[in-house]
């Protein structure tokens, strides 16, 4: 009987990894995109590999800059992308792909977490929808510190499980040493840390002692941010003052789906636990067409809608990026810099010449000798970004059809200092 129920469960969760991979194949298919933060963690994980160094910090929070400053969330956020950035070998796609394998293979403690919270039904209708439900196709599909954090919560709703047949202090340890990880890739996980508060401490009512464990091991989880804060006289705490100071600014900022990507994961999972006795087949089989239907028109009909930059594809970047890398290496233009309409500073072309150790003055708009243009037409020079329009006087020496829409145009920088020598 045991060897049937395990059998029943593997093949329950066998068919949910297929059905996570094959929607995310599809999506892909329809829309991939290597662009802004996902280049510049990309670029700071693989600087941070090529040098061996450690950061206590991750990217800057998007919220605003006030008087230049910005708060950080954890460094852990770079080793994270750094896995997956090996195993794709670097390759942006693939290592992308990775994380998406590893987003299914979530499905294994997800599935029995839930299973043990509430029911095998409920169970499988929060594999589904972890699936299936297009802001969690959108989470599981991205290299991104709020993506990494979600894609983790499933192993935190197994060790939540394990934890309620068995209150177990070491276990509650790594618990809390976790949800410190956690904390660190994005910092809305504070509502889902107070609702654990809440459950535990007054609804389970556990004793002092795991509450001083709580502490503990959120410290050892968190300890990254608390040694760079004490390094820098608080410096995010300073900048949280600030940002209360001028909370005009921060109200006025606007509000991202992706901030609800956690908390939303533990209100399914109080909403299964309270009406584990409702659902059964038929609930399960609605919820799969009604979210089969938003999940096809997501991926597949909206898709071409969704892609930015508009009528620029992963594909052609690469095609920009072969130009370039084949001018630099066989025909010596190696005085270069990129410009690209939608990033002034072409940083995912930068990404690929860092990656395959191409080095040139990245950051040296003024005394280049060539600026590589991605560009509509050939009015990029009236553009307001002065990585373009202060590389004058020039001429044009190349242009690249890169697709139906978009131009690559060689520029040559004239009367430099050496042209007069």
């Amino acid at each position: 009987m045991l060897k049937k129920y395990v059998w029943s469960d593997f093949c329950y969760i066998l068919l949910l990894v297929s059905l996570f991979i094959a929607v995310h194949t599809v999506y892909y298919h329809h829309l991939f995109v290597f662009i802004y933060d996902q280049v510049s963690s990309s670029t700071k994980a693989l600087e941070l590999w090529r040098t061996k160094s450690i950061s206590l910090i991750g990217p800057p929070v998007s919220i605003f800059q006030i008087y230049r400053r910005e708060m950080y969330f954890g460094g852990i956020s770079y080793y994270i992308q750094l896995i997956f950035l090996l195993l794709g070998h670097f390759d942006p796609f693939w290592s992308t792909y990775s994380f998406m394998l590893f987003s299914a293979l979530m499905i294994f403690p997800l599935y029995y977490g839930i299973k043990k919270i509430a029911s095998t039904y409920s169970a499988i209708l929060m594999c589904i929808i972890y699936s299936l439900f297009p802001l969690y196709i959108e989470a599981t599909s991205m290299l991104w510190n709020p993506n990494f954090q979600f894609a983790l919560l499933p192993f935190f709703v197994f060790l939540m499980s394990i934890f309620n047949l068995k209150k177990n202090r070491l276990l509650f340890l790594i618990m809390a040493i976790y949800s410190g990880i956690l904390f660190q890739l994005h910092y809305l996980f504070i509502f889902v840390l107070i609702g654990l508060l809440i459950y535990y401490f007054l609804i389970r009512r556990l004793t002092l002692q795991f509450f001083i464990l709580a502490v503990i091991g959120f410290v050892i989880g968190f300890c990254p941010i608390i040694i760079f804060e004490m390094r820098h006289n608080f410096y995010n705490i300073r900048t949280i003052i600030l940002y209360l100071n001028n909370r005009k600014l921060l109200f006025n900022h606007w509000v991202a789906d992706y901030y609800f990507l956690s908390s939303s994961f533990f209100v399914l999972i109080a909403l299964f636990y309270f009406f584990k006795k409702q659902i059964k087949t038929w609930e399960i089989i609605i919820v799969i067409c009604l979210l089969s239907t938003f999940c096809y028109k997501y991926i597949v009909i909206d898709a071409p809608s969704r892609a930015y930059p508009k009528g620029w594809l992963y594909a052609d970047e690469l095609k920009a990026y072969s130009i370039i890398k084949n001018n630099y290496l066989k025909n010596n233009i190696r005085d270069i810099n990129i410009f690209e309409f939608y990033d002034a500073t072409g940083n995912a072309q930068k990404y690929y010449l860092k990656r395959d150790g191409i080095k040139i003055n990245f950051d040296d708009y003024r005394n280049n000798r060539y600026l590589y243009v991605v560009y509509q037409n050939d009015q990029y020079i009236k553009d307001a970004a002065y990585e373009v329009n202060e590389f004058r006087p020039s001429r044009t020496i190349q242009i690249w059809a890169i697709n139906q829409k978009y131009k690559m145009y060689l520029l040559e920088r004239i009367n430099l200092p050496s042209d007069n020598q």
